[in-house]
């Protein structure tokens, strides 16, 4: 591999000597723009290192459509443009969905990359291959269950970076682990997998119907006080270690530190109030929407606040899914979805998030990462409906220095497949990491010890201007 110092000289000064003598490997030569772009792409991942100090991931179960939402195609056939019409955004030249009216007035906030693409067309390998930024074994496999070796969540991956601070969690997520039939339990890829059970999320439940969320239970006694519990805490921990022979030495390890996670919950009244919706003002609460998913975002935003690196928001729907659709998983009757279930309370979340971070002052070092685990086909089918498409998907991005009012890649004339700057899971997933401090070469353990990269994608410079 060819290593180019600089030695602090400037751009004349390299071009007389250095650039000269590249020049003479012929066929390995690098052009001035190639070297000028390989620069600028190094000093972006230098500067951007460890940038955001805390990201939400809000994740659209079931797939949204880019193209009735993020990417449209209005000069497409009509099976392929659909029936929706884009507006005008606040960012000249940007146009997305008529139901975005107010996302539309946010646009300046948000990157809108318009070309991930992956393998999985199936459920639950696609929200693993999203959520964990590692391709599933078996991508094409329906039915695919939770396994000992999964890779753990990009979550999981900052909790095992980090660890616990001030009795506040590395990873939460609300309002529940997804979990949907045929599979039995919950999908893959939102656990620590091979981490073992010390990294899964903290999962702060919501209730549908209240839209209120609570900490599971772990209040003390009325007998016991911080004595007696610093007390039963170290008596536990010597036990654990008097029993524990050379063989099951690892399992008893693992106890404490779940006993240590649930030690440092009693009496975390930062992360207690955090929970504690009704401490912000109505107007605020209303802002959001009423429903499980706007309080959620607040809640994420609560969260990120008090000091939690990764915050979790899965969508759960507000109302009954009915014939057609489950989630944002619309094969049937798109259009009636996504205007009466989905996007309206969608948007009116989404453009509340940002936008109050952005006046918090929080948006400069919060990275907000939007996806789902793939997009759409491209032609309607024959019930009015469209289908699993991982070819091609559109997320978005915001804060933690990511220039808003921006579109990364593009997708063909009918949005099937990306033809500009094509983004991966791993890539994204290895781009989130270094954002919040994870060194690309950080390597954890699996239930062997064997040691096992936790991203094998590339940084992509152009994601972090």
């Amino acid at each position: 591999m060819l290593t180019i110092h600089s030695r602090g000289l400037n751009r004349h000064e390299f071009a007389r000597r250095d650039f000269l003598q590249i020049g003479l490997l012929g066929p390995l030569a690098l052009s001035w723009p190639a070297y000028e772009q390989a620069r600028a792409g190094d000093a972006a991942r230098q500067t951007s290192f460890g940038r955001a100090r805390r990201c939400i991931l809000v994740f659209l179960n079931g797939g949204p459509s880019h193209l009735d939402l993020w990417d449209m195609k209005p000069d497409a056939p009509a099976e392929v443009r659909g029936e929706l019409s884009s507006i005008a955004t606040n960012v000249p030249g940007i146009r997305i969905s008529e139901l975005l009216p107010m996302t539309a007035r946010c646009v300046d906030k948000f990157k809108i990359v318009r070309s991930v693409t992956h393998n999985a067309p199936v459920h639950t390998t696609a929200v693993y291959t999203m959520l964990t930024g590692t391709y599933h074994l078996t991508p094409t496999i329906d039915q695919t269950r939770v396994r000992p070796e999964d890779h753990p969540h990009l979550g999981s991956i900052v909790a095992c970076h980090h660890g616990w601070r001030d009795k506040l969690p590395p990873f939460v997520c609300l309002p529940t682990l997804f979990a949907a039939p045929p599979v039995e339990g919950i999908w893959p890829g939102q656990t620590a997998g091979f981490l073992g059970p010390r990294f899964d999320p903290l999962v702060v439940p919501g209730d549908k119907q209240s839209a209120r969320f609570a900490l599971p239970s772990v209040e003390l006694p009325a007998d016991v006080d911080d004595e007696r519990l610093a007390a039963r805490r170290s008596l536990l921990s010597t036990l654990n270690h008097s029993f524990a022979s050379s063989d099951t030495r690892r399992l008893f390890s693992i106890q404490d530190e779940l006993n240590d996670r649930a030690f440092s919950l009693v009496g975390a009244s930062a992360l207690a109030r955090a929970i504690n919706l009704s401490l912000e003002a109505e107007a605020v609460r209303d802002r959001y929407g009423s429903h499980l998913f706007g309080q959620g975002l607040l809640l994420a935003r609560r969260l990120a606040e008090a000091g939690v690196p990764l915050v979790t928001v899965y969508w759960i729907d507000p109302t009954p899914a009915g014939e057609g659709g489950g989630e944002y998983d619309s094969h049937g009757r798109i259009y009636w979805h996504m205007r009466h279930r989905l996007v309206p309370p969608t948007d009116r979340a989404l453009s509340a998030l940002v936008t109050d971070l952005a006046e918090r002052g929080l948006l400069r070092d919060t990275l907000l990462v939007v996806i789902g685990e793939f997009g759409r086909t491209p032609r309607l089918n024959q019930q009015a409906g469209r289908d699993h498409w991982p070819h091609a998907q559109s997320i978005l991005l915001a804060g933690a220095g990511i220039s808003g009012g921006s579109i990364y890649g593009a997708t063909d004339r009918l949005g099937a497949h990306p033809i500009d700057r094509p983004v991966t899971p791993p890539d994204l997933g290895q781009t989130i990491l270094h954002l919040l401090g994870v060194p690309a070469d950080f390597e954890l353990n699996d239930r062997l010890g064997r040691p096992i990269l936790a991203s094998r994608g590339r940084v992509l410079p152009d994601l972090l201007v």
